[in-house]
């Protein structure tokens, strides 16, 4: 007897529920083998979300992602596809896709292989293995991507606890690596000890590779526009690349285009399927203790935006008094000068380092400068307006601080000389930082300047 969608969907949560009461895994797996022939996206994410509503503590999530993708490993369902646009070169999805493939390898038949030497008692490549996991390092391009641009388009859908979870096994990770590495470069590194870090990444870098490829990309899939993914695939070379060559250019097809507009319905109904299933999840995480999940805010066209007081630029969109309140804010004193030599902009910081005038607008900023200084002014304009150089940086004491003056050439796109930006700052508390003061060491109670 078949079962309903309902049916389904209890019974899956009944296998997950046997994981997360201790039972065991390979049981588990068994039982959903025997009787699913294999489970959609939506399948999944509506049982996490069941789980979750039930009770399940938010400490349980990653570990959960983890668990439930080796669970249904090879059973997911493709759904809603009209068009393969992203087996195409160039789509966001094939790039995606063939870095795995090159990450898969070097895992495997690199690192698994000096591994094997090393067991064997041949430390001689240890050299070659810290190059191959200075190589894995490109995974941070690989990451990056995926959680500066997919989960940006995910989040503008609803999307949001997902990306939560999966951005904190990246970071799990980078740490997991940077972790084997430094015991490697240890002089006293044994095999033991190596082996079980290496096995430890190497499997939690697996499974992201299944979630990215058989969780995360149906799901976008699903979701995403065709114009949403010929963004992020123009973005994408903003951040670069791991482990391959920039890919081919990639645009929509007119052919899938038009497939496209006739699965709007469908592309829909998932877009509401996928914000129901995160709610569930991110009401999970809120309750565990875990700060509420950001929903997403409303997405608009900001290229389109026309008012008197608002400035569109090609990466983003601020109203007058943001960009006042930015240059207000900046710990650096900033002041333009145009092609002609004559001021026409300057900064009000807070602390300025030196003092400006509304009277020096217009005026040759050679003349803004003592005579003995003069001539120095003018020959770095005239090496900036030539090409001869595009920067010159200068470092004075004044009374205890130490000043740092950096002026820069300015240049549109066909390279056409714009002017001069003096960029000036007091750096004496910068010179005396030491160590390290990062932005998770906050959750300790420590305050940030």
């Amino acid at each position: 007897m078949e079962r309903t969608k309902q049916q389904r969907q209890e019974r899956i949560v009944e296998i997950l529920s046997l994981l997360h009461e201790g039972g065991n895994f390979e049981e588990a797996k068994r039982l959903f083998t025997e009787e699913f022939d294999g489970v959609d996206v939506t399948e999944i994410t509506s049982a996490e979300k069941a789980l979750i509503q039930s009770g399940l503590p938010a400490s349980e999530i990653q570990r959960l992602c983890n668990i439930h993708a080796a669970v249904f490993k090879g059973a997911i369902n493709e759904i809603h596809r009209s068009n393969y646009e992203h087996e195409q070169p160039g789509h966001p999805v094939h790039t995606l896709k063939l870095e795995n493939q090159v990450l898969q390898s070097l895992l495997t038949d690199e690192i698994d292989g000096l591994m094997a030497k090393i067991q064997k008692g041949d430390w001689s490549v240890k050299e070659r293995l810290l190059a191959a996991l200075t190589d894995l390092g490109q995974l941070d391009k690989h990451y990056a991507r995926k959680e500066t641009l997919i989960f940006s388009y995910m989040e503008k859908y609803g999307i949001t606890a997902p990306p939560q979870v999966m951005w904190g096994v990246d970071d799990d990770i980078r740490d997991q690596l940077k972790a084997l590495k430094s015991y490697l470069e240890n002089e006293r590194a044994a095999y033991n000890p190596l082996s079980e870090k290496w096995a430890a990444l190497k499997e939690e870098i697996e499974e992201m590779i299944f979630k990215e490829e058989e969780i995360m990309v149906p799901m976008t899939l699903d979701v995403f526009s065709l114009k949403d993914w010929e963004k992020i695939a123009e973005d994408s070379l903003d951040i670069g690349f791991a482990f391959i060559p920039e890919p081919l250019k990639w645009k929509a097809s007119a052919d899938a285009l038009a497939k496209e507009a006739e699965r709007e319905p469908a592309r829909l109904a998932a877009i509401q399927q996928a914000r129901e299933t995160t709610d569930g999840i991110a009401a999970g995480l809120a309750e565990g203790g875990v700060s509420e999940a950001v929903y997403a805010e409303e997405h608009y066209d900001w290229q389109e935006q026309t008012s008197a007081d608002t400035v569109v630029f090609p990466t983003g969109i601020l109203k007058l008094e943001q960009l006042l309140a930015i240059f207000q804010t900046l710990p650096v004193d900033l002041t333009f000068v145009d092609k002609d030599e004559r001021v026409r902009f300057f900064s009000e910081g807070k602390k300025r380092v030196f003092p400006r005038t509304k009277s020096i607008i217009g005026r040759e900023v050679v003349n803004c400068h003592p005579p003995k200084s003069m001539h120095i002014v003018q020959k770095i304009l005239d090496d900036f307006r030539s090409g001869a150089r595009e920067t010159a940086d200068f470092w004075i004491d004044i009374m205890d601080r130490k000043i740092y003056i950096r002026y820069f050439a300015l240049q549109d796109e066909s390279g056409e000389y714009m002017g001069c930006l003096e960029v000036t700052q007091d750096i004496t508390e910068i010179q005396n930082i030491q160590g390290q003061n990062r932005l998770l060491d906050q959750e300790k109670g420590e305050p940030t300047n």
